[in-house]
């Protein structure tokens, strides 16, 4: 199965660009990959929330609403399957979700992160909530689970992760790292972690193009396996990195 790992173009608070910037790589990566991974929030951008609820609840989306049921649309049209990071609503609760598309477009599995740091905890009451456990779920054959972010930097989720016994583990990102720091030696510290956490780990940054670029995810993708970096695009720019699994 061969999945390309895209650190896509995200402009924070912006869906309408980036949903074009998730859809345009899927049409590029079409023929050449089964499914598309893309990073953490990419559809709103990471720092697109306020931590305050009523104003928040209107920049979450759910797996209902219309930009959703659009990517679904182009993953069935260019029969290619798609995971990305999204400020989820449901109801009044609010997640950071990773979605998981099949060829067909339909939905397939909807992994909520299980740590808090993907949120301001002093600010946020309890609409703002996380989810309990990582699950396996099946794709093109192979098993998969995802952990978001810091997930698979916290206490007894390593254990966790590596205890469903995946193909591969997804790890989708939102790392502010410069990209000296993470090509320099923070690389080597994640492949250490992703060790723990399965044999084969596939991690994946977004490409902050807002106008402060000071700030925000840098890009950067990697294959994980025995503690060892496998295959990698280095931090600093949009690509894509090619993989089989």
């Amino acid at each position: 199965m061969k999945i390309a790992l895209v650190s896509a173009p995200v402009k924070t608070g912006d869906i309408a660009f980036n949903a074009a910037s998730l859809m345009d790589s899927m049409e590029h990566c079409a023929g050449k990959a089964d499914l598309v991974l893309f990073g953490e929030s990419v559809l709103q951008g990471f720092d697109c929330l306020t931590w305050k609820y009523d104003a928040d609840r209107y920049m979450a989306v759910s797996q209902r609403d219309a930009v959703i049921g659009k990517i679904c649309e182009m993953a069935r049209k260019w029969q290619i399957a798609a995971s990305f990071g999204y400020i989820e609503k449901d109801g009044e609760a609010l997640f950071s979700s990773q979605i998981v598309i099949d060829k067909a477009g339909e939905i397939v599995h909807n992994f909520r992160r299980v740590s808090i740091g993907w949120k301001d905890f002093t600010r946020t009451d309890g609409h703002y909530r996380e989810g309990e456990r990582f699950e396996g779920f099946f794709l093109e054959g192979k098993k998969f689970a995802i952990g978001l972010c810091g997930d698979l930097w916290t206490e007894g989720k390593p254990e966790e992760m590596c205890a469903l016994k995946a193909d591969a583990v997804l790890w989708p990102v939102w790392c502010d790292y410069t990209a000296e720091e993470w090509n320099g030696g923070a690389k080597y510290e994640y492949a250490q972690q992703a060790h723990l956490c399965g044999n084969c780990v596939l991690y994946v940054n977004p490409f902050c193009v807002d106008k402060d670029t000071a700030t925000g995810a840098k890009g950067g993708a990697a294959s994980f396996s025995g503690g060892r970096i496998e295959m990698e695009t280095p931090a600093g720019n949009e690509d894509t990195l090619f993989v089989e699994v």
